[in-house]
């Protein structure tokens, strides 16, 4: 880390010939009173130089020697934009932002629309949201800032997968994340366990953690129905799209960034506080960025780099990541216009084993399985129990290695001001490798080999290729005509996901060997799955006196995983939008300052996910006999099976009072799932293996509640707050006459599908017992719990005085259930204490037990406190400016009911992308408490 300090360093220098700005200044005014205006934001565009004007609208900042954007902005008023050019005087007069409803924002294929005429919602993550949280993975950012979505972390170990939900699950095949776009090209976002994988517990990896996030300017999170529909088949879990930075006109601006702290491991939800002491230690984290911006007129660029190490909060964990990603627009001539953006990453990281595995050191020592109950241990037992563990963690070799590529193309080719047309092409590439090195020694010291056992070790190696292309083209026409507008979309898109997996199992391994060459006897397998999509849609946009609003859209999709008998599908979309303080009967009557917008919307939409690969054919299967092959049927295979298709009917309203200091947003849902694939199981009679039918509907039903308030705001001081309540009610209205089956879980307490139950419910056998504790009867295969919760939500707070901002993000869930697996295990070992007083276990068996470990999921964290002080003036004649220091907290509080972290459940995926309802803690760590400074300057 010392070279890569130095090099940052060199570069820095090396920069510094790129700083001679000049000094624009101006006065800034309220456009219908003539009062100057204090407070007003003035930001460089591209950069982070800004400056707010004093108490006489006045301003000063420091501009590129060629010009460069000035960006004004102030609550209530029209967001300005204005070329600098070679003057050093610029006055510039505010309006009144009446709906605040004019930013721009890409819902769907081609290009922006004004959020005023959308009859549907998109929650937006601004450049400003992602600098207040110091960035490690997408999942952590989206947890931060996403008000309408609840994102799981399902382990602290490095690079795991995670719950993402939003309005619930709408499938019993196929996973709840949805899917994911950088620059226009979709990306690779499985987020469950490989079909191929090393068997290590619970901890699968996630394609998502290692997305490279630099240089981002901006996140947009879509959900299903309406605004999802012109994304077609595989679009009903929503679809976030990432936008990455390409740069500013002006002089080259130079970024740089380090942010150094520590990780410490969460004790809020251990049993044992001596598990602490021995297995977590306080690790080192340490970040590195620098980004370059700047351009001229024609060309601009950007370019980021970002080095992360962090030696882990337990022993056994640690991880490096090198991420670089680069931007460049180019104006060809006055048609054309290109841009690209590439972006690489490299994660590499270890792991111990965790959840469901007897080697998983955590849940050793927190459920008395291996090392007893620690409390009755004496300091010397303790002391003994640590070097051991210690020891066989240091002896535990699991590593992962990820290389990931992504490239988009695009041009536009602007024909008139009305007439547009772009083109895109870009791909994703992602590698994967797992090892796990299993040696001998290892082996006698966990135990699991005689003390001189001379049998040699395994290593198992799991590696997975990943490759994407996305190709679109299409055509959008825009028009005003008198009191009439529309905005008119047309086009297609295709891609072809291709994942290879190859796992290797060898044993009889030399002893202190890493290569399978060394093996006495290797065994393999491989995986192979593909699908091309390609899509025709349209889109129309009309409006009315730029407030009555009117949308309509439908998508043609095929698929390679659609049965031979299925051609196109059609995903449609309706909605209308309707600004009614924009009428003149309420502007007449109510002041702009007292009630600034209203506005209703409505709408239907339908949008699908598409079969797993190759089960619409008929397969047969090959199996091994006495080492010749021999034959059985497999997959029975479904010409008519077709897309799950979600359709949302969603009723909203949107208000802002007080010159839109108050913000309010109210939306109802209703998404029902028809032709919901199910893996059931066929009667036995019919003798035949599991097939994917489209025989089954689900529903989900919620409110989505938002609420912003600026309740100060003035030149020196701002305060605001804000939070959302969303609800959502699932449940499997029809299986199709198919018995129900298990998506998780364990063989006492399961996770089951079953009409009239939500998807993954808690099933086991349910004791009842009269007022004297007597047990009455066992009611079997009983509803004990949903893990799905049916209430969440959010709580975040903003505030400045001067130059000093403090942020506070944190969320909340209510109403669901999980299951307190570690409890069961320590009550195998003993511990029946834990069990409830009025259990009269001489009358009922273990299996009737099972609600004793049901929990309520309830809890409320706060995820993220930021302090940032950034000050005014720059530094060795203004050469550095921008200095921003701060001091960032992770995790820091947990309030909660169960005896286990709520929302930290190790895996749950039963095969790769498949459902999981998640709600079974066990033996695993939660993430982290991480403190961190971080130095940020520009020049």
């Amino acid at each position: 880390m010392k070279k890569i300090l130095l090099t940052f360093l060199m570069w820095v220098f090396v920069l510094c010939v790129w700083a001679q700005d000049r000094i624009v200044r101006g006065t800034v005014t309220d456009a219908s009173t003539g009062e100057n205006l204090p407070g007003v934001n003035v930001l460089l565009k591209g950069s982070n130089t800004g400056v707010n004007t004093d108490l006489d609208g006045n301003y000063q900042i420091s501009v590129p020697s060629d010009g460069g954007t000035l960006i004004f902005s102030f609550i209530g008023m029209e967001r300005r934009e204005i070329s600098v050019g070679a003057r050093s005087v610029i006055d510039v007069e505010m309006v009144t932002d009446v709906q605040q409803l004019s930013e721009v924002v890409v819902t769907g294929q081609g290009s922006g629309i004004e959020k005023r005429r959308l009859s549907t919602t998109v929650d937006r993550i601004s450049t400003e949201q992602l600098e207040s949280t110091p960035i490690v993975q997408l999942d952590q950012v989206l947890r931060s800032q996403l008000p309408n979505a609840q994102i799981r972390l399902a382990s602290g170990q490095p690079g795991t997968a995670s719950f993402i939900r939003s309005r619930g699950p709408v499938s019993a095949a196929v996973g709840t994340t949805p899917i994911i776009y950088i620059d226009g090209v979709r990306v690779d976002n499985l987020n469950s366990q490989a079909e191929l994988g090393l068997a290590t517990g619970g901890a699968v990896s996630s394609a998502i953690a290692d997305i490279p996030i630099e240089n981002i300017e901006s996140i947009e999170f879509v959900k299903g129905g309406a605004a999802t529909t012109l994304f077609g088949a595989d679009a009903a879990n929503g679809v976030l799209q990432i936008f990455t930075k390409k740069g500013t006109a002006g002089k080259a601006r130079v970024t740089f960034e380090t942010q150094l702290g520590a990780q410490v491991g969460t004790e809020d939800y251990l049993f044992f506080e001596e598990t602490a002491d021995i297995i977590f230690r306080p690790g080192l984290q340490q970040s590195y960025r620098i980004g370059v911006d700047g351009g001229s007129n024609d060309v601009t660029y950007s370019f980021s780099g970002n080095l992360y190490g962090d030696d882990g909060f337990r022993y056994g964990n640690s991880q490096i990541r090198r991420n670089f990603r680069a931007g460049l627009k180019a104006k060809v001539n006055d048609v054309v216009t290109y841009t690209t953006s590439a972006g690489f990453s490299s994660n590499e990281f270890t792991r111990d084993y965790n959840a469901n595995s007897s080697f998983g050191e955590f849940g050793n020592l927190e459920t008395v399985a291996r090392w007893g109950d620690l409390t009755e241990k004496t300091d010397e037992e303790l002391e003994d129990i640590k070097e051991q563990v210690r020891n066989i963690i240091e002896l535990t070799d699991i590593t992962e290695r990820v290389r990931r590529f992504q490239n988009s193309h695009q041009f536009d080719f602007n024909f008139t001001e009305a007439f547009s047309v772009r083109a895109l092409m870009g791909l994703d590439f992602r590698s994967s490798e797992q090892k796990n090195i299993t040696t001998n020694e290892q082996l006698i010291v966990r135990g699991s080999a005689p003390e001189g056992s001379t049998d040699r070790g395994t290593i198992d190696v799991a590696k997975r290729d990943f490759f994407t292309v996305t190709g679109e083209i299409n055509a959008a026409y825009r028009k005003d005509f008198d009191n009439m507008s529309t905005v008119t979309i047309v086009g297609g898109q295709f891609f072809r996901n291709q994942d290879e997996q190859i796992q290797i199992n060898a044993s009889e391994v030399t002893e202190g060997s890493i290569s399978i060459n060394n093996a006495g006897e290797t065994t393999a397998e491989d995986f192979l799955s593909a699908v091309t999509n390609y899509g025709f849609f349209a889109k129309e946009n009309l409006g009315f006196k730029d407030r009555y609003f009117i949308e309509a859209g439908i998508r043609f999709d095929g698929n390679t995983a659609f049965g031979e008998d299925i051609g196109l599908v059609a995903f449609p979309s309706v909605g209308v939008s309707y600004m009614l303080s924009d009428e003149p009967f309420l502007r007449d009557n109510i002041s702009i300052e007292t009630l600034s917008s209203i506005k209703i919307r409505a709408n239907y939409g339908v949008a699908g996910n598409f079969p797993r690969p190759f089960a619409n054919d008929k397969l047969i299967a090959v199996n091994n006999y006495l080492g010749e092959p021999s034959y059985t049927f497999g997959n029975p295979g479904d010409p008519t099976l077709k897309p799950e298709r979600t359709a949302t009917t969603e009723l909203g309203l949107d208000v802002g009072l007080f010159t839109n200091r108050v913000n309010f947003q109210f939306t109802y849902y209703n998404a029902t799932t028809r032709d919901a694939l199910f893996n059931a199981p066929f009667a036995s009679s019919v003798g035949q293996i599991n097939q994917l039918r489209n025989i089954g509907e689900i529903n989900n039903e919620g409110i989505e509640l938002g609420l912003n308030l600026i309740l100060v705001d003035n030149a020196d001081f701002t305060l605001t707050i804000g939070g959302s309540f969303n609800t959502v009610e699932n449940i499997v209205v029809s299986s199709g006459g198919a018995p129900e089956f298990v998506v998780g879980g364990f063989t006492f307490l399961g996770s089951f599908v079953k009409e009239g139950e939500p998807l993954g419910y808690l099933r086991g056998n349910k004791p009842i017992y009269d007022e004297e504790n007597n047990l009455v009867e066992v009611e079997p295969n009983a509803y004990l719990g949903n893990p799905i919760a049916p209430i969440f939500g959010s709580v975040n707070l903003s505030a400045r005085y001067k130059n000093l901002s403090l942020y506070i993000t944190s969320d909340y869930q209510s109403g669901g259930s999980t299951v307190a697996v570690d409890d069961v295990l320590r009550y195998f070992a003993g511990a029946s204490t834990l069990v409830p007083e009025y259990a009269d276990e001489s009358a009922a068996s273990f299996f009737d037990l099972t609600p004793f470990w049901v929990q309520e999921s309830d809890f409320y964290k706060v995820r993220n406190i930021s302090l940032m002080y950034s000050f005014a003036d720059g530094f060795f004649n203004n050469t550095i400016k921008n200095l921003t220091i701060g001091a960032n907290v992770l995790n820091p509080l947990n309030f909660y009911k169960a005896d286990v972290d709520p929302e930290v459940s190790g895996s749950g995926f039963g095969t790769q992308n498949s459902f999981a309802g998640g709600g079974f803690g066990y033996g695993t760590e939660s993430a982290p408490r991480v403190y961190l400074g971080t130095v940020r300057f520009s020049f």
